[in-house]
């Protein structure tokens, strides 16, 4: 159980890794490192933090992916102990739990990164719309210092 657990996780990591690889493209197309797609963020989010992975942000990837395989594995546990005591209504209970906060990392996990896709130029544009202009196109005030009239 725990060996084939092992090689979905690693498949599953490899995939994401396979698939994030930037390509080749073209000067009509976007540069895929400034654009995000939110369908492609959806897609990947099937993974538990391969959204985050494609959105560029790798803490929230080991985040959301540690907390399910976490959660999934004491699944597992408490599947296996509760199946030694079908009549226990806590075991039951508590393998129940497992699978709610299962459930419930993984949604957040796709919500996450498709909010994220949707906002990933959202620092760059001001409250009425406008574009902000880079710091180095900004025209920057001429420093005033302090008159000294004491000489």
């Amino acid at each position: 159980m725990l060996q084939s657990a092992k090689k979905m996780l690693l498949l599953g990591f490899l995939c994401v890794v396979v698939t994030a690889q930037s390509q080749p493209q073209s000067e009509s197309q976007v540069d895929s490192s400034v654009a995000k797609s939110p369908g492609k963020a959806l897609l990947f989010s099937v993974i538990p933090g391969g959204g985050q992975l494609y959105n560029r942000r790798p803490v929230k990837s080991l985040l959301f992916a540690g907390a399910f395989f976490y959660y999934g594995y004491k699944y597992s546990e408490a599947q296996e102990d509760y199946e030694t005591d079908l009549a226990n209504s806590k075991l039951h209970r508590a393998r129940n739990d497992k699978i709610w906060m299962l459930t419930l990392i993984w949604t957040l996990n796709i919500l996450d990164a498709y909010v994220d896709a949707q906002l990933w130029d959202f620092e760059a544009y001001d409250i009425d719309g406008n574009q902000i202009p880079e710091e180095s196109e900004t025209v920057k005030p001429k420093e005033v210092r302090d008159i000294d009239d004491t000489e």
